[in-house]
């Protein structure tokens, strides 16, 4: 994939090494050529010094052939303005904005942009690792509404079935991951020790799947 990453600050330069390990073609832009240097060596895309606000900026970085683009500075305007520029002169099909401040994020939706809101899942993240302890968060879905949690099955859960899990409303099993190996969610397989249940959660419900895990529901 030909890929552009706008901002190379701490998140920026991480996935751009990131996508660059996979063998995607990446070109990176800052305005500030001083932020090239959290690449590093092993960094074998292109970087590019300039405005990504500008056009001719996007242009030079391939816009025209981009297969996505993520606009990660730390300027929500920036950001706002790079993506839809992307998406709506160049149709980039694929294209993320980072908010930086969570106080603009209904700009952002009202643009029908794809967003990651850093400050704001971090703290989700640190709130529930200390409130819903045992609980992974694999992935947010949405503006966070849902969640895929990985769970460990509880040893006064085994020998039940998987249906426990599909709580309407609230939960739904949809991988099981038993001995390494992946298989999708059937209500009626009877869970075994070691297992792991991925689940599709509403996040507001994660106290009552807390509670079925800890054997008070």
């Amino acid at each position: 994939m030909k890929l552009i990453i706008v901002g190379c600050g701490r998140v920026g330069s991480e996935l751009a090494l990131d996508v660059c390990a996979d063998d995607h073609e990446v070109v990176v832009v800052d305005r500030e050529p001083e932020a090239f240097h959290r690449l590093g060596s092993d960094f074998h895309g292109r970087t590019l010094q300039g405005d990504a606000r500008e056009q001719s900026v996007l242009l030079r970085a391939g816009v025209e052939e981009a297969d996505g683009l993520a606009a990660l500075t730390s300027s929500d305007e920036m950001n706002l303005v790079t993506a839809r520029i992307a998406r709506e002169i160049y149709n980039v099909p694929n294209v993320v904005a980072r908010v930086y401040d969570p106080i603009h994020m209904e700009v952002f939706k009202l643009a029908g942009l794809q967003t990651v809101v850093s400050s704001s899942w971090s703290a989700h993240r640190i709130q529930q690792l200390l409130t819903h302890p045992g609980l992974i968060e694999l992935a947010s879905l949405g503006h966070r509404e849902l969640g895929l949690i990985e769970v460990l099955v509880p040893d006064h859960l085994v020998g039940k079935s998987l249906g426990l899990f599909e709580l309407e409303g609230i939960s739904s099993p949809t991988v099981v991951i038993r001995a390494g190996h992946a298989q999708m969610a059937a209500t009626d397989l009877i869970m075994e020790e070691g297992d792991l249940v991925v689940l599709t959660v509403v996040n507001d419900a994660l106290p009552e799947l807390t509670q079925l895990l800890e054997g008070e529901a």
